[in-house]
């Protein structure tokens, strides 16, 4: 089960624990494992969306859990290494998640749906996403568009995203059938696998939604949470994939200040 929603730290139960390619009883210091257990806070890698890091503890074991992949489905898998003592099947264990690169991830998958829709506002109608990244650092965006976006374009489309951003509009989650989801408009990623019952994320309310996608990562409560907005680079992918790149919050700003001290020390040249 996956807590991840609201918690960022739980208690669990170990059901099971791999070391290379077997499963194991227990684990020792320094080994490389894989660990399942009843329930996590932990986010699996999916639609583009980064693992979570953070700690498996014990009060004699500490597990730094590096990534968490889903596999088999919907099992949440930690994969880290034993930095003390041991771990065991059927131990009591309490998780922990790196909250500061969550909080940065869920500010990159929000920017992520922002972009997704001004893309489709500025662009057309024809824009859709072809693949994406969310990390705690960056957001990388591929979509279907058959020639290079111009500066004064991409412009348009950071002013676009920076003005959701400070109207700092509500982000709200409702799980809906998928069919009912369609109808009201909410967005679905092609090649995604999705479920009858499929849960929504909309940015905005009422008469002003200015995004409404099928996902299941996490994401800010607020708009204006993400903070700044700034497009990194654009380019070509392949025929009729176009790649951008974008950072925000604070990343945002050291970019801009790194601009700014750029310019100063051309003009002095």
């Amino acid at each position: 089960e996956f807590l991840g929603y609201e918690f960022e730290k739980a208690e669990g139960i170990v059901l099971k624990i791999s070391k290379g390619d077997k499963f194991i009883e227990q684990a020792n210091t320094n080994d490389d494992v894989e660990i399942i257990t009843n329930q996590t806070p932990f986010y699996a890698e999916s639609g583009g969306q980064v693992g979570d890091q953070g700690v498996i503890k014990t009060s004699n074991c500490n597990v730094k859990i590096i990534d968490t992949q889903k596999k088999m489905g919907d099992l949440h898998v930690h994969i880290g290494k034993i930095e003390k003592g041991s771990i065991k099947i059927n131990e009591n264990v309490y998780l922990e998640i790196d909250e500061k690169k969550r909080n940065d991830a869920r500010a990159y998958h929000s920017a992520t749906h922002l972009l997704h829709e001004a893309l489709r506002r500025i662009l057309g109608k024809h824009v859709t996403q072809k693949g994406s990244l969310v990390s705690e650092s960056k957001l990388r965006f591929d979509i279907s568009h058959s020639q290079a976006i111009p500066l004064v374009t991409l412009n348009d489309i950071e002013r676009d995203i920076n003005l959701q951003i400070i109207n700092n509009y509500p982000v709200k989650f409702n799980t809906y059938k998928k069919d009912d989801a369609m109808e009201m408009g909410a967005i679905a990623i092609f090649g995604e696998k999705y479920e009858d019952e499929v849960r929504v994320v909309q940015m905005g309310e009422n008469d002003n939604k200015v995004s409404v996608e099928l996902c299941g990562g996490t994401h800010v409560r607020n708009t204006g949470e993400i903070g700044l907005f700034k497009i990194i680079s654009e380019s070509s992918l392949a025929s009729g994939i176009r790649r951008i790149e974008a950072v925000v919050g604070i990343k945002a700003v050291e970019l801009f200040q790194k601009m700014e001290k750029d310019v100063g020390s051309l003009a002095q040249s």
